[in-house]
């Protein structure tokens, strides 16, 4: 029987990020698929102007106490970009809604670049602070982590900055994996550095760093690694294939394409899906 997942955070109505990317990777990977939209928007907020915005934390509310009702259980929970309102929800609701044993990934997004994002603030930090405690692997960038352990020296840490995060990041929270994302390297790579803290393992993996910037990159990553580690993937090989699927989805696409739009991943996706079947 295919393991359920939900995944909640933004639906992007124009561009290839947030849920536009998840669903159809994770069904592809032969996951039952659930949304929970924590708030619709015109377009995400990378460069087109002023977006529209729809919270739906109320609607949210509604949707939730519809599923408690038919005791509906996930194996799995993937959450990306939320907002305080949907936070609180979920906050409150997500062991209700969580199988025995379900795998919990959160990408606190929030922030990059030393800086949080437009729309957030210091109580979103000590709120997201308490909802990561419910994670079984978290999925920060360098940012990110240094909110959340409110150690405004890490942001410029490099490698050694991101060991460091990564394992305080377990050790204050009792996240069974942490790994920091999107670490840029002296050497001109990008780099992930995982901590798993049941084999007390530190690794890394590095690529090349491309010049442009792409948007829903993480959440391309988080939604890719998730589905390893669903097909029973140890931690390093998922991160490992879904690097690979973000290398081998820049490499593909069309020069004359908007970076703005997302990646459309559509031309590695079989590659991806052999490779995590293959090892699983």
């Amino acid at each position: 029987m295919p393991q359920n997942i939900l995944v909640s955070q933004d639906l992007s109505s124009f561009g290839d990020v947030s849920l536009m990317t998840a669903v159809p990777l994770l069904s592809a990977s032969g996951l039952e698929t659930t949304v929970l939209p924590t708030a619709l928007l015109s377009t995400h907020t990378g460069g087109f102007g002023q977006n529209t915005y729809l919270d739906l934390s109320q609607e949210m509310k509604q949707i939730i106490s519809h599923w408690q009702k038919l005791e509906l259980k996930f194996d799995a929970v993937y959450l990306g970009y939320l907002g305080q309102k949907p936070l609180q929800q979920l906050q409150a609701k997500l062991a209700s809604l969580s199988a025995p044993d379900c795998l919990t990934l959160i990408d606190p997004v929030m922030g990059d670049h030393g800086r949080l994002y437009s729309g957030f603030d210091d109580q979103y930090v000590s709120s997201m602070r308490e909802l990561v405690k419910q994670a079984s692997i978290l999925t920060p960038n360098l940012t990110e982590a240094a909110f959340l352990l409110d150690s405004p020296e890490l942001i410029d840490g490099g490698l050694a900055g991101a060991k460091k995060a990564s394992f305080l990041l377990h050790e204050k929270f009792q996240i069974s994996t942490v790994l920091i994302t999107g670490v840029a390297t002296e050497a001109g790579q990008i780099a992930v550095v995982g901590y798993e803290g049941q084999r007390h393992e530190y690794w890394s993996i590095k690529r090349p760093l491309f010049a442009a910037n792409f948007f829903g990159t993480g959440d391309l990553f988080a939604s890719a690694l998730i589905s390893g580690l669903l097909h029973k993937l140890p931690p390093y090989t998922a991160a490992e294939s879904a690097m690979d699927l973000i290398s081998q989805a820049i490499a593909n696409r069309d020069p004359q394409t908007d970076p703005r739009l997302g990646l459309n991943y559509a031309t590695a996706l079989p590659a991806f899906i052999h490779r995590i079947l293959q090892e699983e």
